[in-house]
């Protein structure tokens, strides 16, 4: 029973002895590209843009989303409008089949089914809007999108920065050094271009 533990221990220590042997030589293998994994570029140029501050600076993002919300302003509007008008006429339903107003059961029925077509009317119309204004939403998104990355491209071809990022308050970049946030130089080269556009 000894010499089975006392081989047992020596198979586990050539065990060891391998692997530690393979991890090493393994590791040099990782540090080179012929495995496809890149060196890190200790020269790397890295930079962030603030998004919050650029969208809310920036004059195309800024007119884009007045113009936005004063449609949205006006579908509210126009959907408290057509409700207090729903209402009134529930009202008024109610109050002519309290006091015998309706001069048979059927004027009353179809009153009643009348009312119930134009509360689904309503909620048609509002699911359609809203769906129309999220998709207008994604449209001015996409829009400010690509006009944001077509002139990064450009300005990327004279700076020749490797790695262009973008924030948003509480959003993936926590900490970075002076030097490293390029917003408001992008911001006053977009507002400049938008201008003379």
């Amino acid at each position: 029973m000894k010499n089975f533990s006392i081989g047992l221990n020596v198979l586990l220590l050539v065990a060891v002895v391998v692997l530690y042997i393979l991890h090493f030589a393994g590791s040099n293998k990782a540090g080179n590209e012929s495995e496809g994994v890149k060196v890190v570029n200790p020269e790397a140029k890295i930079v962030y843009i603030n998004m919050d501050t650029l969208l809310s600076n920036y004059t195309q993002s800024r007119e884009l989303n007045e113009a936005f919300l004063k449609k949205i302003e006006k579908y509210k509007t126009d959907m408290n409008v057509k409700m207090k008008s729903l209402v009134k006429r529930q009202d008024e339903y109610q109050r002519k089949l309290e006091n015998n107003g309706f001069v048979t059961r059927e004027s009353a029925n179809q009153e009643y089914y009348d009312i119930v077509l134009e509360s689904q009317n309503m909620e048609r119309l509002k699911q359609e809007t809203q769906e129309s204004i999220l998709r207008e939403q994604n449209e001015i998104n996409k829009k400010l999108y690509d006009v944001i990355i077509a002139f990064l491209k450009e300005y990327n071809k004279e700076k020749g920065y490797n790695l262009i990022l973008s924030t948003t308050l509480g959003g993936t970049v926590f900490y970075a050094e002076d030097g490293f946030d390029i917003t408001q130089d992008i911001l006053k080269q977009l507002n400049a271009q938008y201008k003379k556009k």
